[in-house]
């Protein structure tokens, strides 16, 4: 049956309808034919597969996959990107663009309903709160106010109901790249250490200054005076970024439960970025992992981890991140910077100013004022995401962006402890909430694939093992009163 007749709601979002899928020959199909999608509701023909049958690839199926693919080397590769439209714009923000319209055209994306109206929701209420704080108090960037709700739009498209079988091949595509990465940053600390190079960075060489982001610490020693620099794979823009991602591509392969062999290269690559960030977002996965896959794997878990952590404490940078574990608790330390002192600063101005709890600040003021503490103190104060959403735009609106992003990333999550660990690095251990192209990441590993579950607690296994297991039917005759007995 052919897809195109089949204009559903799912499919309203999109400009053209679905693209047949085009199969081998199957018994009572003519070779070329358009063979009914097994996860079509709509189809009167159930096709039979075995489980570990290997699904033929469709051109709807390559379609989606070259986009995603695209999205995640605008993610890596093109991380450091910028174009310079007055002030530098991501170029991963043009490429999802290009990507979610070409998909859309295709008929391979569409609109979440619930999404949409929770994020109408909250732009609204950022917006309004945004404007008083620019007429009222005359602070504010309606540039940094249209930049969020434009970056934020992309949170309310899926793919097609009938592409959500692709997921695992997202993850394990997004985990190959990061393979890629993991093994130049090991590569990068090997190196240096023996004494036969001199860190250089590659990509400033070859793009031009206008064209990369500035700003950010994308090459910094391990400690100060060492000549070794932090791993960064080159492309990211800094190693605290790197450590992130490998984090979350190592939470992939948990998550999947499947050749656990990368696990060891992303935590080797991890130690190699010599930054606690990407700690932080494996520590909070694993907590998630730990409550969802039950005690006894949290007690295997807790073993493995104990023996990493020996291993990374044995290595040459050993003292280096023994040394950072109490750095939060150290005035001025740059843990102080990013995890104590933002908070302290926000519970001084909502003291001083009690409105700026219900309206903020104003959008963009975090970084203004972390300017004006720079210029005053030397310090680099690094406001993360969940601090500069509360202080620029308030206490409700921030709630109500808090809701969105459950409605548009966690909830109906095919790996909800990939997506919460996204919205952990972002909301936590970086200021990435208005990068693209960093935020981003969210859209291949957790948004777009949203409606399918892979990832499954203890209670669903137990409930599709039950449901699995096969019925016995018993057949009790019926009573004669007047039969023989």
């Amino acid at each position: 049956m052919d897809d195109a007749l089949h204009l559903t709601g799912d499919h309203a979002g999109g400009l053209r309808p679905p693209a047949p899928t085009v199969r081998p020959a199957t018994p009572g199909l003519p070779a070329g034919a358009a063979a009914p999608e097994p996860d079509d509701p709509s189809s009167h023909v159930t096709a039979r597969r075995r489980p570990d049958a290997p699904r033929t690839t469709s051109t709807a199926d390559a379609r989606v996959m070259v986009g995603v693919t695209v999205v995640i080397v605008a993610l890596t590769v093109l991380q450091r990107i910028a174009l310079p439209l007055g002030s530098p714009v991501p170029v991963t923000l043009v490429v999802v663009a290009a990507v979610l319209g070409y998909l859309a055209y295709h008929g391979l994306v569409r609109e979440d309903g619930a999404a949409v109206r929770t994020y109408a929701l909250a732009m609204g209420a950022l917006s309004v709160f945004a404007l008083v704080d620019i007429a009222w108090r005359g602070t504010g960037s309606l540039t940094s106010l249209l930049l969020l709700v434009v970056t934020w739009a992309a949170l309310c498209f899926r793919v097609d109901e009938r592409r959500l079988h692709l997921f695992p091949r997202v993850q394990q595509r997004f985990e190959a790249f990061m393979l890629v990465f993991a093994g130049i940053g090991i590569v990068q600390m090997l190196v240096q250490f023996a004494g036969v190079w001199t860190y250089t960075d590659l990509l400033a060489t070859v793009v031009p200054r206008d064209l990369l982001f500035l700003g950010y610490n994308t090459s910094y020693p391990i400690e100060y005076g060492s000549p070794v620099i932090k791993a960064n794979a080159f492309v990211f823009v800094e190693p605290s970024v790197f450590s992130q991602f490998l984090a979350l591509a190592l939470l992939s392969v948990l998550s999947r439960g499947r050749q656990y062999w990368r696990v060891a290269v992303f935590a080797v690559a991890l130690v190699a970025t010599v930054t606690g960030t990407g700690m932080m977002v494996l520590g909070f996965g694993l907590l998630v992992l730990a409550v969802r896959r039950g005690g006894g794997w949290a007690v295997r878990a807790a073993v493995v981890l104990a023996v990493a952590g020996v291993a990374a404490l044995l290595s040459p940078v050993g003292s280096i991140l023994l040394s950072r574990t109490g750095e939060a608790g150290e005035t001025n330390s740059s843990g102080s910077l990013r995890f104590v002192q933002p908070y302290e600063y926000l519970l001084e101005r909502w003291s001083s100013d009690p409105w700026s709890i219900l309206t903020g600040l104003g959008p963009g003021m975090a970084d203004r004022i972390s300017d004006q503490i720079f210029a005053a103190t030397g310090l680099p104060i690094s406001f993360a995401g969940a601090v500069k959403m509360v202080l620029e735009y308030g206490v409700p609106a921030s709630v109500l962006a808090g809701v969105f992003l459950y409605v548009a990333v966690v909830r109906r999550s095919p790996s909800p402890t990939v997506a919460l660990a996204g919205i952990f690095l972002n909301a936590v251990t970086s200021s990435s909430f208005l990068a693209a192209n960093i935020f981003y990441v969210l859209l291949p590993m957790a948004v777009l694939f949203v409606g399918r579950r892979t990832e499954l607690s203890v209670r669903e296994r137990q409930q599709r093992d039950r449901a699995a297991e096969p019925s016995v039917a018993v057949t009790v005759p019926a009573w004669n009163p007047g039969g023989n007995r």
